[in-house]
């Protein structure tokens, strides 16, 4: 609902007529499921100016840097959740926690 909110005030302050696509990017760490947005985005914009628009998720995994050697990486179970050049586990957050609009496609 929050999407649809931000998305509907932003093409509504652009005088849009309707909108074609809305285009997002959501971190993996957003606990957010690309596959429920999709299912869920139709009902939330019904009756609204995105109603009949796409939805287009970017999904982005984690992406971290390490302290010690600044190798950036996926950390997963995989490399046991550290550093895969140096096995350190010390590391800062570069990518993940995104949620937000990329684009917005409208007609006016």
């Amino acid at each position: 609902m929050r999407l649809a909110k931000m998305a509907i005030d932003t093409a509504t302050s652009n005088n849009a007529k309707s909108v074609e696509s809305v285009s997002i990017q959501v971190g993996e760490m957003t606990g957010l499921i690309p596959e429920y947005l999709k299912r869920y985005y139709p009902k939330a914009v019904q009756g609204t100016i995105l109603e009949g628009s796409m939805l287009q998720i970017e999904y982005l995994p984690v992406l971290v840097r390490c302290r010690n050697c600044s190798c950036e990486y996926h950390p997963d179970r995989s490399n046991e959740y550290l550093c895969p050049s140096c096995r350190g586990s010390g590391s800062d957050l570069l990518k993940g926690r995104e949620f937000l609009i990329k684009n917005i496609v409208i007609n006016d």
